[in-house]
């Protein structure tokens, strides 16, 4: 696909994805519109102003055909189903050609690509890995599902530059030439079944990571996962597997991709030392009266809290619920040990308590602040309050940021 051959653009889908698409289209000389189904007053005034004064035009509350159908090229977000979505039936219905945020920008850059999915990790990885290759080079980029879309600094990059992208399952359904120099795997487990019909669907868009990559590139693989990614998909790129490098499997993924570009252990183990996480991930907010407060907002299924649970110290509060993603919460079961009390608030609270109220006692909350507050009063010194809520943030919270920023801000107010 060309881009110079399409001068109307409809972006379907507005988020950060969505502004940086725009943006880019905009210096690219494009003319631009923005399909949203969500309301307008969902959105900042101010951004959407400044836009129509630049000549975008939008459409809120719907993807009409009557509004899209005047454009050349349609690029979807990554939170519009290119399967079942209202939109992609008008896109289809029109005949009209369409392209995810990925790939749109990939065909603008002559940088290698280092690409980074999982069901858990991919994110901490991502940020360990351009450390590393940020220790050793100068030109190195951080982006993706991160926060920091592709499309909003591609024009920056050059031949011999690195790009380090964080991919969800969604960005990478509408990948058709994305070929990353690098692509890991890090691990999969149930996830976004609400979007997905099953867990094959959901496995199969993971590997399409590796759909383009060739005998030059590299696909970096858990050697601890239980499944083969290399039957479940065409691996054609040469395997490079992590395993117990170190203690955790973040940082063994990192090394192995650091790895291929020069960087030795030793340079490894510096970069790590200073490594102090990331904001929503297991993060320790304050200690009160000796009771740990944990925010582990990004834990958005149940493998990333049974992570958390692992590697909790002491007894644990567990505050769990959120937009249920239609996943088996019983998976918690064996790792309940540690959790003497299951606090639980929002959409999914029901069924959570469905699953878990047989091995472990549990107590819905109508509010997020009220799940807290009694929280702390049934703590006793050397517990840990976690949250790790197992479900998407959008019941109640724009993202999972804003649902970890209040866990904070309510604790600190303690």
């Amino acid at each position: 696909m060309n881009i110079d051959d399409f001068n109307e653009v409809c972006v379907v889908g507005w988020g950060a994805s969505g502004i940086g698409l725009v943006n880019l289209l905009l210096s690219l000389g494009k003319k631009v519109k923005v399909s949203e189904q969500r309301e307008r007053n969902c959105f900042s005034p101010e951004v959407i102003d400044s836009l129509v004064k630049a000549g975008v035009d939008f459409e809120f509350s719907a993807h009409s055909e009557s509004f899209i159908k005047q454009s050349q090229l349609v690029v979807l977000s990554p939170g519009v189903d290119p399967v079942r979505s209202k939109a992609i039936k008008a896109i289809l219905s029109l005949g009209l050609p369409y392209i995810g945020e990925i790939e749109f920008a990939f065909l603008l850059t002559k940088a290698n690509c280092i690409a980074i999915t999982g069901t858990n990790g991919k994110t901490t990885t991502s940020h360990l890995t351009y450390q590393l290759l940020k220790a050793k080079r100068k030109r190195v980029f951080l982006g993706g599902n991160v926060g920091i879309p592709f499309s909003s600094f591609v024009l920056n990059t050059k031949k011999g530059d690195l790009v380090v992208l964080e991919l969800s399952s969604f960005q990478l359904e509408t990948i058709i030439s994305f070929r990353p120099q690098v692509a890991a795997l890090l691990n999969v487990a149930p996830d976004h079944l609400d979007r997905y019909k099953d867990f094959r669907e959901y496995l199969t868009a993971k590997m399409n990571i590796f759909r383009n990559q060739t005998k030059e590139d590299f696909a970096v693989l858990n050697k601890n996962s239980s499944l083969n990614f290399e039957k479940e998909g065409s691996v054609k790129a040469k395997t490079i597997y992590f395993s117990n490098e170190f203690s955790d499997e973040n940082l063994s993924a990192a090394y192995r991709i650091a790895q291929i570009y020069g960087l030795t252990k030793l340079d490894c183990e510096k970069v790590f030392s200073s490594f102090v996480g990331l904001p929503h991930r297991r993060q320790l907010v304050k200690v009160i009266n000796g009771i740990n407060f944990v925010n582990d907002s990004k834990a958005t299924n149940p493998s990333s809290t049974i992570w958390a649970l692992k590697n909790s110290k002491g007894s644990v509060i567990l505050l769990a619920g959120g937009k249920d993603k239609g996943l088996d919460y019983s998976e918690l079961v064996p790792y309940l040990k540690s959790v003497k009390k299951l606090n639980l608030f929002g959409e999914a609270s029901g069924a959570i308590m469905e699953s878990l109220e047989a091995h472990v006692p549990v107590q819905k909350f109508s509010s997020f602040e009220e799940a807290i507050a009694v929280s702390f009063s049934q703590a006793s010194q050397g517990d840990t309050i976690l949250l790790s809520p197992m479900c998407s943030s959008f019941d109640m919270f724009s993202n999972y940021k804003e649902r970890g920023d209040r866990f904070s801000a309510i604790v600190n107010s303690f």
